[in-house]
């Protein structure tokens, strides 16, 4: 079973950075500009962003159940462990 959800998600991984481009490269620069707005002096890593969208959809799926919150929400907390192991890899 656990293959067929690691399969599953990195379908609807490539599906997604298909049609919207790359997710690392998006949840920078969603970082970036949400930094900017809230006018803080460094920016909110892409892997934090990504935790708050897990979050959001954490919120979402307390209200009704609906299968695409709780892949989104396993797709962002893959994506930030990703990005936070590079970041503490490379310092």
């Amino acid at each position: 079973m656990e293959i067929n959800l690691q399969n599953k998600l990195k379908k609807i991984r490539e599906a997604k950075q298909e049609e919207y481009g790359d997710f690392k490269t998006n949840l920078n620069l969603i970082g970036q500009s949400w930094s900017a707005l809230l006018g803080l002096k460094n920016s909110i890593p892409g892997w934090m962003v990504s935790l708050m969208y897990v979050q959001s959809k954490i919120i979402r799926a307390r209200k009704k159940f609906k299968a695409d919150n709780y892949d989104d929400a396993a797709n962002y907390l893959y994506q930030a462990k990703l990005m936070q192991e590079e970041q503490e890899k490379n310092g």
